[in-house]
């Protein structure tokens, strides 16, 4: 990345470090209560990539797009379940998606020079 990041990439990369916050809590805790942040942290994430001519957002577009189509799968999955007692049998597929989410996020924050 360059030398002086932009105001754009370094709104991202808080935005990518709050991301990792909140999936690191719903591994440790298997509560899906902070869906809702992280949707809302995603959408900002969306919002600022693709407003922005900056060449580190086009550089990450890849792996954000990992993040953004592994986010929508998660929530179509969990709107399939017809009830509380179905989500034990979603729990595979809801954390291979946060699994995706999480290394698109490292792998992201790796690029941006975070790790």
């Amino acid at each position: 990345m360059e030398e002086q990041a932009s105001q754009v990439t370094m709104d991202f990369a808080a935005q990518l470090i709050a991301l990792s916050r909140v999936i690191v809590d719903i591994f440790k805790t298997n509560d899906l209560e902070r869906l809702p942040e992280m949707n809302r942290i995603i959408k900002e994430m969306y919002r600022l990539q693709h407003g922005s001519e900056d060449p580190a957002m086009q550089t990450i577009d890849v792996e954000a797009n990992v993040i953004y189509t592994n986010f929508d799968m998660l929530v179509k999955v969990l709107k399939t379940a017809e009830s509380d007692t179905d989500l034990p049998s979603l729990q595979n597929a809801v954390n291979k998606f946060l699994h995706n989410i999480n290394e698109a996020t490292v792998n992201i924050a790796a690029m941006f020079g975070l790790l």
